[in-house]
C-alpha cells in the first residue's frame, strides 16, 4: 500500500469536487506587504496499525498539538496570518466537515489559503502525515506533501509539525500572476 494512500483519496477527492462545485471565490486585492490570510483546518487520524492498546486519546492529544504548532509557525513567521475557522459544533476537519462546508467556513472567514490534512498510522514505529493547500482565491491546490515520520512519541510528532511548517515557508503558496476563471 503506498504511503497515505488511504487520506489521499478520501481527502482530496471530497475537497475537490467542493471546489469545483463552490467556483472561485470573489477576487479582493490585497497588498503585497500584508501577511496572506490562512485557516488551518483540524487535522484528521486514522489508525490501520491493528495496535493492541487504545491510544486514542494520546494521538488526539498529539494531533491537536501538531495542528496547533503549524498555526503558531506560520503565525508567528510574519508571511501569513492565521485565522480561527469555525464549524458550528463539529470540528472543521476533512472527513468530520462536509468539504464545501469547509471551504465555505474558510471564506467566510477571509482566509485566502486553507491548510488540511491528517495523519494514518500505519505501525509502532511508522507513520504518514499529509497536507494540503487549497488557495481559495485561484481556486485550486496549491500544495500537496506525504510527511512520513517515524516513532510514536510527542517528539516525533513535535518535529512533524516543525517539518511542515518548513515545507509550507519554503513554498509560494500564493502566485502573483493567478487570474481566475
Amino acid at each position: 500500500m503506498k504511503p497515505g494512500s488511504i487520506l489521499r483519496p478520501v481527502f482530496g477527492v471530497m475537497l475537490a469536487c467542493a471546489i469545483a462545485a463552490l467556483g472561485p471565490a470573489p477576487r479582493a486585492a490585497e497588498p503585497a506587504s500584508e501577511p496572506i490570510t490562512v485557516a488551518v483546518a483540524d487535522f484528521a487520524y486514522i489508525d490501520q496499525s491493528g495496535g493492541v492498546m487504545e491510544q486514542g486519546h494520546l494521538h488526539a492529544d498529539r494531533l491537536r498539538t501538531l495542528v496547533q504548532q503549524v498555526r503558531d509557525g506560520l503565525d508567528q513567521s510574519g508571511r501569513y496570518r492565521v485565522l480561527p475557522l469555525t464549524c458550528g459544533a463539529a470540528p472543521c476537519a476533512i472527513g468530520r466537515t462536509d468539504p464545501a462546508e469547509l471551504l465555505a467556513q474558510a471564506r467566510a472567514a477571509g482566509a485566502r489559503l486553507l491548510v488540511y490534512g491528517g495523519v494514518q498510522k500505519m505501525s509502532a514505529m511508522l507513520q504518514y502525515g499529509n497536507a494540503e493547500v487549497v488557495d481559495l482565491e485561484a481556486d485550486r491546490l496549491v500544495f500537496d506533501r506525504n510527511i512520513p515520520f517515524r516513532n510514536d512519541s510527542d517528539e516525533a510528532w513535535q518535529r512533524a509539525a516543525s517539518f511542515l511548517v518548513a515545507e509550507l515557508m519554503k513554498e509560494e503558496l500564493v502566485k502573483s500572476d493567478v487570474t481566475t476563471r
